[in-house]
């Protein structure tokens, strides 16, 4: 089993900042406002391949648990604009 690299931490910040401008509310329970936000940067990996992936933060819904990512690329981070694909 290979090892797999260190978490790379989050601005927690940052990321609250970014869903509070784009007001992303829960797309369960269409909270808004209660969105928890993880300290630490996962991958989404496509098939079995660990190098071709996706950087994400996960967010999670307070009210009813609802888990999102959310790609790291997105994210705006000290008034730069985000990496827009």
């Amino acid at each position: 089993m290979a090892k797999t690299a260190a978490a790379v931490s989050v601005d927690v910040a940052a990321v609250e900042e970014h869903l509070s401008r784009y007001v992303v509310s829960c797309p369960l329970c269409k909270g808004v406002g209660h969105l928890g936000v993880a300290h630490d940067e996962c991958k989404i990996i496509s098939g079995t391949d660990a190098k071709d992936g996706i950087p994400v933060v996960v967010v999670m819904c307070k009210r009813c648990g609802y888990l999102m990512p959310l790609a790291a690329n997105q994210i705006s981070r000290n008034g730069e604009k985000s990496e827009a694909a």
